[in-house]
């Protein structure tokens, strides 16, 4: 184990202890950002210019530069005038000169001048005794001002109570300081203390985020710490489902979708991208992927929702979508009304053959699909569609839709609120799932009213004035509707 991480972690019950013995008093806020020399200007070029004779050794024409830009506040030069004397090549080494051109730099949130001052203190040179509360102060204020591994040296002085009482608290806060800065090895530690379960907020799966983003960065260790710890799985996602933490259960169920083909996993994806959740946008093209797969395995509820994301993401966007995705969602409304009785279901047949855009225009469907969507099942849609059909006897009176107009406003809209129950649903899904069985329920599948059923006879009521029926009511199959009619099916 690396140094810094066996310091941490020898560090880190004491630190637990002090977590609530102190409050979070320490400030580290980010600091306005210093102002330095946009490249190719002429302070930038100037400045350039002086550290290309500095390192000739031609120090008097680079401290002469540098002193002309230090009259007008470059930073820069500021903090190059600091290490000048301090490291004393052209004269004698004077902190006491270096300390006052780092301050002037520091006092403006220069990161070089608050870490040279930081390891001033670190170390320690005449006139300037080693003194690790300023070095740790200077630390702080560095990583406030943006600075990495200003962040990190302060998140470890806190870990180990060197030049501050020993507090997890702030140190875990100045570590994320760091991590959020980009700092490698901020990464594995954040990872480590989620692992090991010292941060209440963490757990194994944030770990595994902590230590992907430091391999990103080239860790060396964070290989073998991603091997180290368990492998997520769908009960993973359940368990991020029952504690409401859905953007994380989305993306677990996404990467188990797309790397392991784990329909159940897809389903879960498909569910949260039709339907949106806290933290969570709507994508009904990644839906109808996720869900075709899920289909296809027989997960339940799949198919169904296949349509849905189908006939949501075609009134946002027709272009996403084909004619065989098309077919294949209008078939699936076609199976859910005939076997499940399902008359959101049947809706869904009469929207994809009204709209000429889908290419299906099927009205013989309409005709079969449409009273039982209207009058056993209420769906305003398709009544409005129907009912004209039926009463005007006419060949065909399709929707002409483009699909052009944006958020689907042209397209008659047939599910209603039944978009509205999946999120309710993704958050009892972990008491829905049965041991592991995969038997997942959707809340998003839909109404299963079965309706009154009845053969088809010669007379029917006055249709016009069944219609006023189901508006007063609500639902036709609710509503009193005798054998007489063949439309109630």
């Amino acid at each position: 184990m690396p140094n810094v991480f066996r310091a941490a972690v020898a560090c880190m019950l004491m630190g637990m202890i002090a977590w609530s013995a102190h409050a979070q008093f320490l400030e580290i806020a980010p600091l306005p950002e210093a102002e330095w020399s946009e490249p190719g200007s002429v302070s930038y070029l100037q400045n350039e210019k002086a550290k290309s004779h500095y390192a000739a050794g031609e120090y008097a024409q680079a401290k002469a530069i540098w002193e002309n830009l230090a009259v007008h506040g470059n930073l820069e030069a500021l903090n190059n005038l600091g290490v000048y004397y301090r490291e004393g090549k052209a004269v004698p080494a004077d902190y006491t000169k270096a300390v006052s051109y780092w301050e002037k730099a520091a006092s403006a949130n220069f990161t070089p001048s608050l870490m040279n001052l930081a390891w001033l203190y670190t170390d320690g040179e005449i006139g300037f005794p080693k003194d690790l509360s300023k070095a740790f102060g200077y630390y702080v204020l560095a990583g406030r001002a943006g600075d990495e591994n200003g962040a990190f040296t302060a998140a470890n002085m806190a870990f180990n109570g060197e030049g501050v009482v020993a507090n997890f608290s702030d140190g875990h806060r100045l570590l994320k300081l760091a991590a959020d800065l980009g700092n490698p090895a901020a990464f594995m530690m954040m990872g480590k203390y989620d692992e090991l379960g010292l941060n209440p907020e963490g757990d194994a799966l944030s770990a595994r985020d902590w230590y992907e983003k430091a391999q990103q960065m080239g860790h060396p260790l964070a290989t073998s710490a991603l091997a180290s710890l368990p492998k997520p799985d769908i009960d993973t996602v359940y368990d991020l489902m029952a504690q409401k933490r859905h953007a994380d259960a989305r993306r677990l169920a996404a990467q188990l979708c797309g790397s392991e083909l784990e329909a159940q996993a897809c389903s879960i994806q498909g569910q949260y991208d039709i339907s949106g959740a806290p933290g969570v946008y709507r994508d009904y093209v990644r839906a109808a992927q996720a869900l075709d797969y899920a289909c296809a395995m027989k997960i339940e509820g799949s198919c169904l929702n296949f349509a849905h994301a189908v006939a949501e993401g075609a009134q946002l966007s027709l272009g996403k979508f084909s004619v065989a995705d098309y077919r294949k969602a209008e078939q699936e409304y076609v199976r859910a009304c005939n076997e499940q009785k399902d008359y959101t279901a049947c809706a869904g047949v009469v929207f994809f053959n009204y709209y000429s855009a889908f290419g299906l225009n099927d009205r013989q469907k309409i005709m079969e699909y449409g009273p039982r969507a209207c009058m056993n099942g209420g769906n305003d849609f398709a009544c409005d569609v129907w009912m004209p059909m039926f009463n005007a006897n006419v060949a065909a009176t399709y929707g002409g839709s483009s699909g052009s107009a944006s958020g689907g406003n042209r397209f008659g809209n047939f599910l209603g609120n039944t978009l509205g129950t999946i999120v309710a649903g993704l958050a009892a899904g972990a008491e829905a799932y049965s041991g592991g069985s995969g038997g997942y329920s959707s809340g998003y599948s839909g109404s299963s009213s079965a309706g009154s059923t009845s053969a088809p006879q010669t007379s029917m009521r006055d249709f016009n004035q069944y219609l006023n029926s189901v508006r007063s009511i609500g639902t036709g199959y609710s509503a009193p509707c005798p054998a007489s009619n063949p439309y109630c099916r």
